[in-house]
């Protein structure tokens, strides 16, 4: 695999900095790291720490010992102290940030709101993200690399007593992509977290023991703190830098499920005298962070490669665009990938070449229409006898027409859209199983911000991506009890043939003009965050639509303009 195949990080004897990191979901991220050879500096309060516990965890991973620092994150002078005492032991700059403290009231109903418990809230749960970044270029002269908020669904979801928590996280939210517009130029990637079910001590502490004992009749919606590690890692791997400014919802599914209608008929179940599902057992550690060649001492690149070595990717539209980034990017890792085109589309030998030079394994290129049955089943049997499982399928084929006015609309048109571009997604599924006799263990769609975001003349295109996004959705419900992790990849606009098909050729200068280069999305960067949620470091992942837009899309608007009128002398 040659350095220049995909975008990783060696994250050997780099800064990673914890608050909260000395339980639960903090401790568990410090464990993650420390397995790649990370220095992790972790804060805590009031002696919440056994340090002699947590040192000897570090060591059973073979990590380097971790830093403990007692730090009330509420506290400007004892942050500075934190970072003075950083840069006195010899630390250049901090990598990766991690804001994991939650300190916050307890809501009891309208009558007993108080101003100060709002403050205490903020205080404690949302403002110390930004602080700590302050602090951090005033000490060090620099952002991190990476700033990840811990957040939770309380903002969408109701759940008892969770006033000020929720009130706080979505100061913090918003705090996020605020802050990702502002860090854009200094080279830091800012997200936030989002879980819903996690069983740890703050958990039980918030929500009390009737509360956690009805979660645990949805245990299968339990995300471990090891699960919010792995998907910590991920983000700050260098595959998903181009999701910056988002919340990423981390919770198996859940949210899509949780509804009187879906749920009710288990709680009844409970409430009748029958068996109430078990509550599952704990997940272990993520393989991809324990690699062969022992803890501590694994990169990236080589677990990713353990991974995916032999492995059965397809990818429809997989020789061109995004399509043949993504076999690049799981052919760099050893996978053995399946190109789809359609009529001749594919001039093969510059194709393998590129394969070639990534240290790829010659891909497989077969014309087949996704349209077709026939075509997909042949391309099934091919899969089943040299492979003998499929591991990834990639849903990237779209073709639609593209409409000048509303009068040339037609119900065929959409159709025929619907034919290519979203029933494919299901289709293939069916065949999978059908030849396998199990599933993908990932499936990803390929969509666009045309759902939501206006572009001319992208009536069908818009529309075969909803149906696609919404099986999604529907699919996870589905399918909760198999071992596949169904996601749909949203991308600002990507510089393809078919973008220039479809908008013409004045459309990306004009962008470039108006915004930055950086405003659109190269297929690498789309590849790339594909190979990430099928890593095995993102499984808590499920259903979701993730927008990869570098932040852009929350800053794309008319007031920017105005804002920047002189830059750009209007």
């Amino acid at each position: 695999m040659t350095e220049t195949a995909l975008t990783l990080h060696d994250y050997r004897d780099k800064v990673v900095l914890i608050t909260g990191g000395t339980k639960g979901i903090g401790r568990a991220c410090a464990l993650a790291f420390a397995r790649m050879g990370a220095r992790c500096w972790l804060t805590h309060r009031w002696g919440s720490a056994d340090e002699d516990e947590l040192r000897q965890a570090f060591l059973d991973v073979g990590g380097h010992p971790p830093v403990v620092v007692e730090a009330d994150a509420s506290k400007r002078k004892e942050t500075q102290a934190l970072l003075a005492k950083m840069k006195e032991a010899g630390v250049e700059g901090v990598d990766v940030f991690i804001s994991n403290v939650a300190v916050v009231v307890r809501g009891q109903g309208l009558d007993a709101h108080q101003k100060r418990s709002l403050t205490k809230s903020l205080e404690y749960s949302a403002w110390p993200f930004v602080e700590y970044l302050k602090r951090m270029h005033e000490t060090f002269g620099r952002y991190p690399s990476y700033a990840v908020a811990m957040s939770s669904d309380g903002p969408d979801q109701h759940y008892p007593q969770y006033d000020y928590v929720a009130v706080a996280k979505s100061v913090l939210e918003t705090f996020v992509r605020y802050m990702s517009t502002h860090l854009r130029d200094e080279g830091c990637k800012v997200n936030a977290l989002r879980t819903r079910q996690v069983p740890t001590d703050s958990y039980a502490q918030i929500f009390g023991e009737a509360n956690t004992a009805i979660a645990a009749r949805f245990a299968e919606f339990a995300v471990t703190p090891e699960e919010v590690a792995a998907t910590t890692v991920g983000m700050c791997s260098g595959l998903f830098d181009s999701f910056s400014g988002q919340v990423l919802q981390l919770d198996r599914g859940a949210s899509f499920v949780d509804n009187i209608m879906t749920m009710g008929q288990r709680l009844l179940g409970g409430q009748e005298g029958e068996e109430v599902q078990a509550e599952r057992p704990p997940v272990e550690t993520p393989t991809i962070l324990a690699p062969k060649d022992g803890p501590g001492a694994g990169t990236l690149t080589a677990m990713l490669r353990e991974r995916f070595e032999g492995k059965g990717v397809v990818i429809t539209g997989g020789t061109k665009g995004i399509g043949l980034a993504c076999g690049l990017a799981y052919g760099a890792c050893g996978a053995r990938t399946y190109l789809t085109n359609r009529w001749g589309s594919a001039d093969e030998g510059p194709i393998r070449a590129q394969f070639e030079a990534v240290g790829a394994p010659p891909p497989v290129i077969l014309e087949a229409d996704v349209s077709n049955d026939e075509d997909t089943e042949a391309l099934m049997k091919r899969v089943k006898e040299e492979v003998g499982n499929l591991e990834v399928l990639i849903a990237n084929v779209s073709f639609a027409h593209i409409s000048q006015h509303h009068s040339d609309l037609t119900f065929k048109g959409l159709k025929r859209s619907l034919e290519y571009s979203s029933w494919p997604f299901v289709a293939y599924l069916q065949h999978a199983k059908a030849s396998f006799g199990k599933l993908p263990r990932y499936v990803l769609g390929m969509s666009s911000r045309g759902p939501e975001y206006f572009l001319p003349g992208y009536d069908f295109v818009a529309a075969s991506k909803a149906v696609m996004e919404t099986f999604c959705r529907y699919l996870t419900s589905d399918l909760l009890d198999e071992d596949i992790r169904i996601n749909v990849l949203r991308a600002n606009p990507v510089e393809t043939d078919s973008l220039e098909a479809t908008f013409g050729p004045e459309f990306a200068p004009f962008c470039k003009k108006w915004y930055s280069e950086g405003f659109f999305i190269q297929p690498s960067e789309v590849a790339e965050a594909a190979l990430a949620l099928s890593s095995g470091l993102m499984d808590g992942v499920r259903g979701q639509v993730l927008l990869l837009d570098r932040g852009f899309g929350f800053s794309d608007n008319v007031v920017r303009l105005f804002t920047e009128r002189e830059r750009y002398g209007l």
